[in-house]
């Protein structure tokens, strides 16, 4: 491992401005004469460039601690840090305990769209298979669980993943219980090992026993006014034809004033506190099901990112406040037809209410 990484203190770096193949300015640094990196043109390091020299910006960067992998600058710190460190030798026994992974090995697309980086010092620690009693194929999910490092941190983190496997629709873990911070001073594999048991043991309880009220449960009428407005957001800036479609679908099907202005006055739709409060023509299980199909299928957008939309479907499965209503009640509108938990995408069919 000691070939493939290295961590340089007090590093002497060059700074000069380069163009890239798409003819913008960017920040380049030669780090003790023998690595180099170019900063993407929206990075800060090259913003600097927009208000201070190349020489400047070489005063701030010199004698700064840099942390490559594979001849790739993977994280950094200038000469004005005096935070934490992690020792020579640490920074091996993580290597060797945990490493890294190139970005297109991950296994789901949801996660390499996350990651910008094409080295992630991160390993998958621990595999795990949900199947939801009841359902034919769309009840099966697939939980990994991976842990993180980083020489400038002083914990390991956890990261979780959460994929259904018939659409590979996918969401990143970010409930509190899911990003434990694990110290290790000694016997690491024991104490990754416990952590991992606990997190998914809860993760499997908590998913089966979800997924089975949410497909019973109508999301709120403010539910759909909040994933109508990611589509809206994202279908604004998309150029690729089968994800402008795909929106449109998803899209038609979620709009509460398409499905639902037959039940609801108009008033309800600018009611914030009413639309949370009414019952929906779908349920939470095709809620949660459009919001990873949208943030794992679609790109993101300036008033609709990825992390939100994790933060929703976390909402969903983990955190559930919605009191509604049960399916059962006569004041529930009609539940769409489109509404099938063994189902692999929404969107995709022509769209009618069950009369």
């Amino acid at each position: 491992m000691s070939n493939v990484h290295q961590l340089i203190r007090n590093a002497q770096v060059k700074v000069s401005k380069v163009k890239n193949e798409k003819g913008h300015d960017c920040a380049h640094i030669e780090v003790n004469g023998q690595y180099e990196h170019t900063f993407p043109p929206k990075s800060r390091v090259t913003r600097h460039l927009d208000v201070m020299t190349p020489e400047i910006l070489e005063t701030r960067l010199d004698g700064g601690t840099y942390f490559f992998v594979e001849d790739q600058l993977v994280d950094w710190r200038d000469g004005h840090y005096n935070g934490f460190i992690h020792t020579d030798g640490m920074v091996d026994q993580y290597m060797e305990l945990l490493g890294y992974v190139h970005k297109e090995d991950l296994a789901f697309a949801h996660r390499r769209k996350l990651a910008d980086d094409k080295i992630l010092l991160r390993s998958v620690w621990d595999k795990n298979e949900i199947i939801v009693p009841g359902y034919v194929s769309g009840g099966e999910f697939h939980s990994e669980l991976s842990f993180v490092w980083n020489p400038f941190v002083t914990f390991i983190n956890s990261s979780f993943d959460l994929v259904r496997l018939i659409c590979t629709n996918g969401m990143v873990g970010v409930t509190s219980f899911l990003n434990t911070k694990i110290p290790l001073l000694n016997r690491q594999t024991e104490h990754l090992d416990i952590a991992a048991r606990q997190i998914q043991n809860k993760v499997s309880s908590i998913v089966i026993d979800r997924v089975q009220i949410m497909a019973d449960t109508r999301a709120s009428v403010g539910q759909c006014l909040l994933l109508e407005n990611h589509i809206l957001e994202r279908v604004v800036t998309s150029i690729e034809q089968q994800e402008h479609r795909r929106l449109l679908g998803l899209l038609n099907v979620v709009s509460p004033q398409n499905q639902l202005s037959h039940i609801y006055k108009p008033s309800v739709f600018d009611n914030k506190d009413l639309a949370a409060q009414l019952p929906s023509h779908i349920t939470e299980f095709d809620a949660f099901n459009i919001a990873t199909e949208l943030r794992t299928h679609t790109t993101e957008s300036r008033g609709s990112s990825d992390f939100s939309l994790d933060k929703f479907s976390n909402g969903l499965l983990f955190n559930d406040n919605n009191q509604l209503i049960s399916m059962g009640s006569k004041s529930t509108p009609a539940l769409a037809t489109f509404s099938d938990p063994d189902a692999a995408f929404i969107g995709q069919q022509d769209i009618v209410l069950l009369s």
